[in-house]
């Protein structure tokens, strides 16, 4: 977290209405994931350094988010709400959170810029680059526990293994080996889409591809850390008790949630669809999260 504005008094505190968002990035090409799988080693890791892109977004993908940021902020008020964005790194993530980002200014919020000198030519990363120094790289928020790309397209609608991969690629013999097995899991009751197939097989998948890891485990990893994280910015915005309530908006990948959505609402995350957290005005480790019209509250 940033600085801001220290301007209100310790009773006023039970009053705030500071809120965290994390919002799915918008109808994505997924050129990097296409561009390792179509290459003659699939089996990368997908590196955020391999970006040479900065707009990863479909048409559609773009008039989807621009949709949604108006609907979105429709919800706040400039006069008495402030933003704070943080993103993954991966340009699909960030490209929607300055879609965001540029509907806000447009209607006059005040948006918190993480440092002083992010400028161009002094940009740290893709979410740095894309926002214009007012979108913060948050490692949570990001895909960096993935360490194969094909293995990872095994929850996919289609056979990746049979209809994508070029001829002379390199896919390891261990890798051609378990496919099968694995793929029979998911045609035996295949949801259509990765994520549904995800939250639905990934806990089976885990135990033929060892580094490809479920949803279970990703939620006691990456979810966990990213409540620590809203847990301590409420603390940070608490310390320095800015005059407008804050709302944190990160933008995101649907991994880190399936387990908790599959689990308290039943449903996957839809491209640029939010969930929202808040900590309790009375007790800091009370997170609650707002989706799909239900409120439920967060057990870590």
């Amino acid at each position: 977290m940033t600085n801001f504005e220290k301007s209100i008094s310790e009773p006023d505190r039970k009053n705030r209405d500071d809120a965290f968002f994390a919002t799915r990035h918008s109808i994505s090409e997924y050129k990097l994931n296409e561009s390792l799988i179509g290459s003659n080693t699939p089996e990368t890791a997908p590196s955020v350094d391999k970006q040479w892109f900065n707009s990863d977004l479909t048409q559609e993908g773009i008039e989807l988010a621009r949709e949604r940021a108006k609907e979105f902020f429709d919800g706040l008020n400039p006069k008495t709400d402030a933003l704070f964005f943080v993103s993954s790194d991966l340009v699909r993530a960030a490209e929607t959170a300055k879609i965001y980002l540029d509907e806000a200014r447009s209607r006059g919020f005040e948006v918190i810029k993480p440092r002083d000198k992010a400028e161009p030519g002094n940009y740290r990363d893709k979410a740095e680059e894309i926002g214009e120094g007012y979108v913060r790289k948050v490692g949570s928020l990001t895909l960096d526990h993935l360490d194969n790309m094909l293995r990872e397209q095994i929850f996919q609608g289609k056979d990746y293994l049979k209809d994508m991969i070029k001829e002379g690629a390199e896919v390891s013999a261990e890798t051609r080996e378990k496919w099968a097995a694995a793929r029979k899991i998911i045609e035996a009751d295949n949801k259509g889409s990765w994520g549904a197939n995800y939250a639905a097989h990934s806990e089976e998948i885990e135990k033929i591809f060892s580094n490809v890891k479920s949803a279970r485990t990703v939620y006691e990893t990456k979810f966990h850390d990213i409540i620590r994280l809203i847990r301590f910015g409420q603390e940070k915005i608490n310390q320095q008790q800015p005059t407008k309530n804050i709302k944190v908006l990160g933008f995101s990948h649907e991994n880190s949630f399936l387990y908790f959505l599959k689990e308290n609402f039943g449903e996957t995350l839809k491209n640029c669809e939010s969930i929202e957290f808040k900590v309790g005005l009375d007790n800091a480790e009370k997170v609650s999260a707002t989706a799909k019209g239900k409120t439920v509250e967060v057990n870590i």
